[in-house]
């Protein structure tokens, strides 16, 4: 799978993979087409794993909190400043 989305002459895109190296699915993601991260869920699928490189340390949080986080964020930018 593989998604991307512009913003002028920039390109953010994913893709979902697998490995015979892991048991989980995971999504890397770049930027014009240099990898700066990769997300993947745990097994129970209620944590969510974030690596941000080149630092191959990775961060580990609640999946729902996480995603409520995100969008509690989001909802505050645009509400200090909507989008055009």
């Amino acid at each position: 799978m593989f998604a991307n989305d512009w913003w002028g002459d920039f390109m953010l895109e994913y893709s979902v993979g697998s490995s015979l190296s892991r048991d989980d699915l995971y999504a890397e993601l770049s930027f014009n087409d240099v990898q700066w991260g990769e997300i993947s869920l745990s097994e129970d699928k209620k944590e969510v794993k974030i690596i941000i490189y080149p630092d191959s340390d990775f961060l580990e949080f609640n999946y729902s909190e996480f995603l409520l986080l995100i969008e509690k964020a989001k909802d505050h930018l645009l509400r200090l400043e909507p989008l055009v």
